[in-house]
C-alpha cells in the first residue's frame, strides 16, 4: 500500500513542515481506517474526532493554520508535535496491521 511506503519518507524531515506533516498523516489515517480520500482539512477534522483531547487540539491548530484562521508556529510546541506524530503513526500502523 502506498501509505506504508510513504510514511518513513514523510517523517524523515519534519522541521519547518510540521503543519503539512500533520495534515498528510490525517489523510493517511483517514484512508487507512475508512478507505475514503478527503482534502487535508476534512481529514484533520475527522482525525480530531478520533484522537485524544490533547492531540485533537493540535490537529485543530494544524487545520486552522491550513485554512488561514491562525498563524501556526510549531517550533513553540515541538514536544507536542512529536507526540502527535507518534500517536498518529501508531494509529495508521494499527489500521494497516504493520
Amino acid at each position: 500500500m502506498a501509505i506504508r511506503d510513504t510514511l518513513p519518507s514523510l517523517l524523515a524531515e519534519t522541521a519547518g513542515d510540521e503543519r503539512n506533516v500533520v495534515l498528510t498523516l490525517s489523510r493517511m489515517w483517514l484512508t487507512a481506517a475508512t478507505g475514503d480520500i478527503a482534502p487535508k482539512d476534512i481529514a484533520a477534522q475527522w482525525a480530531e474526532k478520533q484522537a485524544l483531547a490533547d492531540y485533537a487540539l493540535l490537529l485543530q491548530y494544524a487545520r486552522e493554520g491550513y485554512l488561514g484562521k491562525v498563524e501556526d508556529h510549531w517550533e513553540e510546541n515541538r514536544e507536542g508535535f512529536e507526540a502527535l506524530v507518534s500517536y498518529m503513526y501508531k494509529a495508521i500502523e494499527a489500521c494497516l496491521d504493520i
